[in-house]
């Protein structure tokens, strides 16, 4: 594990004596007014999460792009869609220690499964009592239709390809088989589901615990079109429902009585604050609106939170890189050009200097996960180097360089990252970019009509295999967004997904990897930690290397019936 991805001292327990004072005095002064719930004092140091809040309430950074899990591809709206859909199988409360994709996940509306012996063909047995959240009962039937929907051409969503280990799937998306039958989904009777794939894939499981494959109300999508996903009108089939949503403001979800473990539900209702700036939401947290961060807290403020009993920090599955437009006939489309700025961008001094070391180097595109081991040539800083590519390139210290913007959604991180790569491109290369903030919605629209030239990005995989980051640059990948193709790279991931022999497959991605680093549109910068805050009193958050944190396996204590450290 690196040395930035590790866990910090057990939370809740207290590093300051000035801050256990402080945290015994409101206990004492609450526990004397005789108020309930948590609605103590906690402004200063030891400030105590949620104290001016009556529901658990956390922050999520942008309003989300849709509610619907067949279209989502954003981590605002994934934090709401695990918490209200629910697929055949759900992602455990942790991934520590765990290795194999079958691992993290656990049973969701699929009580058990069977898999044949060459791998190819699942059978889910789906529970008697999984229903929707007005009652009605979820059958094999509904993710049949679901999944249909997600794989008619023409389906507007990011992760279509998801779909494709499904026998036929590919095909039937393209529009080249119009044969439903043939494609590799049936619904046995009500609560069995046969799936069978193109290829033995062992992260299966894994994948119908992610929102693509959730199941929808197919007849409340074709009722009310794009407005299903509204209060109003939304049926779903989690843990919990949504019951409001104030648009820039506030979701609210309220645990759902037809939920077939609602027994085992302890947080009766939530509210999920929409807060973009992340200095903002460390200041909610601070006065007591909010019990849990949601996303990273900036850079700036950490170090003052570090000793804080509610600092949280865990390793993620995830890079963050930058991506180019190469899309257009312009400088981005040389390969020289685009590893002249590479070259040019001080990586170290980005994770040690800008974001106080709190994050690893990347040194490939995949992060470290169980298993594979990166085969790619990582360019190195090398200010000479990239000014003589940037020279072949036909723009010698930087004269006749267009003036390129770089996009960025609004994060405080986000900012600083950006301003110092303006500086080290200015300073390493003579040449100017123009820094271009925008919000979440604008800033994701951007992205996908391709009206951007240089963007920041970042990718936290969707299961815990190397082909979640690598499928992303596939050319006709819904994700891809830079414009950028390659055949031998296409052909490297299309054989290591039809591989069966393991060790063969990794190659091949290893290969597909190294070709991406080489002469692909993006620029690993580091590999994400998770730094948030979360309150001592909360029981059930544990490490997960995605940043899937389900309320149904969370509860909130009373801090007056728990000493200060929250123990």
């Amino acid at each position: 594990m690196h040395k930035s991805s590790e866990r910090t001292e057990p939370r809740g327990k207290c590093r300051r004596v000035a801050a256990w004072m402080a945290t015994v005095a409101a206990l004492v002064w609450f526990a004397s007014t005789g108020c309930g719930g948590c609605n103590i004092g906690g402004a200063g140091e030891d400030f105590v999460a949620g104290y001016n809040t009556d529901v658990f309430t956390f922050a999520v950074s942008a309003d989300p792009q849709t509610l619907d899990p067949s279209r989502m591809s954003g981590a605002p709206e994934g934090r709401i869609a695990f918490n209200i859909f629910e697929g055949l199988m759900a992602p455990g409360p942790t991934t520590e220690g765990l290795g194999e994709g079958e691992s993290v996940v656990v049973p969701g509306v699929a009580k058990d499964f069977d898999v044949s012996e060459d791998g190819r063909t699942y059978t889910f047995y789906l529970r008697e009592d999984a229903k929707w959240s007005n009652g009605e009962p979820v059958t094999a039937r509904d993710f049949e239709l679901s999944w249909k929907r997600v794989l008619t051409p023409g389906f507007d969503g990011d992760y279509v390809q998801i779909l494709w280990v499904i026998e036929n799937g590919e095909p039937y998306s393209r529009g080249e088989l119009d044969d439903w039958n043939q494609v590799g989904v049936r619904s046995i009777d009500d609560r069995t589901l046969e799936v069978t794939l193109e290829e033995p894939t062992p992260y299966f499981p894994e994948l119908v615990a992610f929102y693509t494959f959730y199941p929808v109300p197919i007849d409340v999508v074709e009722e009310h079109e794009e407005r299903w996903t509204r209060p109003e009108n939304i049926v779903s089939n989690g843990a919990y429902k949504l019951t409001g949503h104030r648009p820039q403001m506030d979701m609210v979800m309220e645990k759902n009585p037809h939920y077939w473990d609602a027994d085992n539900v302890s947080i009766e209702k939530a509210i999920a604050r929409i807060i973009p700036d992340t200095n903002a939401v460390v200041n909610a947290y601070r006065t007591g609106a909010l019990h849990y961060s949601g996303a990273s807290i900036p850079v700036a403020q950490i170090t003052s939170l570090m000793t804080h009993p509610d600092y949280y920090n865990e390793p993620m599955l995830g890079t963050y890189y930058l991506r180019f437009n190469v899309s257009d006939d312009n400088a981005l489309a040389d390969p020289k050009v685009r590893r002249a700025l590479w070259k040019a961008i001080d990586r170290r001094s980005l994770v040690e200097d800008t974001m106080n070391n709190l994050y690893d180097v990347a040194d490939a595109y995949v992060p470290p996960m169980a298993g594979w081991e990166s085969g790619a040539e990582f360019p190195g800083y090398d200010p000479s180097r990239a000014r003589e590519l940037l020279a072949e390139a036909g723009y010698p210290d930087g004269e006749g360089f267009p003036r390129f913007q770089y996009l960025y959604n609004t994060d405080e991180d986000h900012k600083l990252i950006a301003e110092a790569i303006q500086s080290m491109w200015q300073r390493n290369l003579g040449i100017e970019i123009r820094l271009v903030n925008k919000e979440w919605r604008t800033y994701l629209q951007d992205v996908s009509t391709l009206n951007y030239q240089i963007a920041r990005a970042g990718w936290i995989g969707d299961y815990n295999d190397p082909s979640t980051f690598l499928d992303l640059w596939r050319t006709d990948n819904g994700n891809n967004n830079t414009g950028w193709s390659d055949e031998e790279y296409d052909e490297l991931m299309d054989k290591a997904r039809t591989e069966p022999d393991p060790e063969r497959r990794l190659e091949y991605m290893q290969r597909a990897e190294a070709i991406l680093v080489d002469r692909g549109p993006i620029v690993p910068i580091y590999y994400y930690t998770n730094n948030v805050l979360v309150s001592r009193f909360l029981d059930g958050f544990e490490p997960h290397n995605r940043d899937i944190h389900l309320l149904k396996y969370m509860s909130l204590r009373d801090p007056t019936e728990t000493n200060p450290s929250g123990e």
